[in-house]
This record gives C-alpha cells, structure tokens and sequence, in this order.
C-alpha cells in the first residue's frame, strides 16, 4: 500500500514538470484554461509570426505599468521629502486625470468588445474572464476613489499630508491588483491573439 502510494505521489510530482503553469507563480489562471498559452508561450509573443497581432495589446499595458510607475514614484518622492507641496501637485496631478481615463476607456473597450467576443470563440474561458471582469469592477472603484482624491488634491493648494497619504495608499492598492490583473489578462489573451486568424 505504501508502495503504490509513494509510486502514485512520484508520478504526480513528475507529472507536475510537464504541467502547463504561467509566468508568475500567482497566477490565478487554472491549467485547463492555459491550453493556448501551451501552443503559444510568453518567448514566442514577440516573434516575427506573432508579434504584428500581440505587440499593440502588450505595448498598452506596458504604458499602463509605466504611468503608473511614475505616479507611485512621484507620490514616494513627495513622502520621502524630495518634492514640496506645489512641486508634488503639479507633478502628479495631470497624470492622474489622463491615467484614469485611459484605464476606464481601455477597460471598457475589453468589457464591452474583446472579451465577450473571445468568450464566444472560447466559451471553456468564460470562468477566466470572469475572473478579468471582476478585477475590472475592482480597479475601477479604486481608480473612481484615486479621482476623487485627485480632485481634492487639485483644490488644496495648502499643503495637506493626510490627502497624500490617503491617494498613495490608494495608488498602491492599484498597482498590487494591476500587477496581478495584467499578467493574467496577458497570459489569456496575448495566446488567443498571436493564434486567432487574420
């Protein structure tokens, strides 16, 4: 008995080394949805035969890591005493109104467009995009939140910490859960661009 059950565990474990995982450990991606990202790995997305359908998805989110990079960096930076209160509001206070609104009209565009067109081409996906979805919901609550922070900020030209704070905790609520969500939207979707025809 305790033979075919260390057999059995072995053969799981070896059987783990060909499983189909994503890039980062915390992905909330389950292996039966992972069948495209098999037939096209994240070292093949920037390949010559793919790259003209996956490179502009990748290239949006690249520029929404590093929007919001820079605010998080901007707002540090204001903590830590490197910028003054009037050299902190005009640093970060336009970049904030563009980089919600860039976020609700790419979210949107997903929402209403891409993602129920690769549900109804995929529909054993429907769970993972569901999940997408669901973080959409939950980004856009924190981006109406960072809005509204902004707004007060832009109408507090007396310095005003307990504001700062607030909006940098905030900015890092977003960058957790767009570090997450990212990630696993690509892992879904970059496969199903690259692979889908035309």
């Amino acid at each position: 008995m305790t033979v075919v059950a260390n057999d059995a565990s072995q053969q799981d474990r070896d059987d783990d080394l060909f499983s189909i995982t994503p890039r980062h450990p915390d992905s909330r991606l389950e292996a039966d949805w992972l069948f495209l990202y098999n037939k096209l790995p994240p070292d093949q997305w920037f390949g010559s035969d793919y790259a003209y359908k996956t490179s502009g998805w990748l290239k949006v989110h690249t520029n929404i890591r590093k929007r919001q990079r820079i605010l998080t960096q901007i707002s540090e930076a204001y903590i830590d005493g490197e910028y003054d209160w009037a050299e902190y509001r005009s640093q970060i206070l336009k970049r904030i109104n563009m980089h919600v609104l860039k976020l609700h009209q790419h979210h949107g565009v997903e929402d209403e467009g891409f993602f129920p067109e690769f549900v109804r081409i995929y529909p054993a996906l429907a769970p993972a995009f569901e999940i997408l979805n669901k973080d959409h919901e939950c980004l856009n609550a924190l981006l109406d939140e960072l809005q509204i922070q902004n707004d007060k900020l832009a109408r507090n030209e007396v310095e005003y910490k307990a504001l700062a704070k607030a909006l940098h905790e905030t900015l890092v609520k977003v960058t957790d859960l767009l570090r997450q969500h990212l990630t696993d939207e690509e892992d879904l979707v970059i496969p199903i661009l690259g692979l889908r025809q035309g």
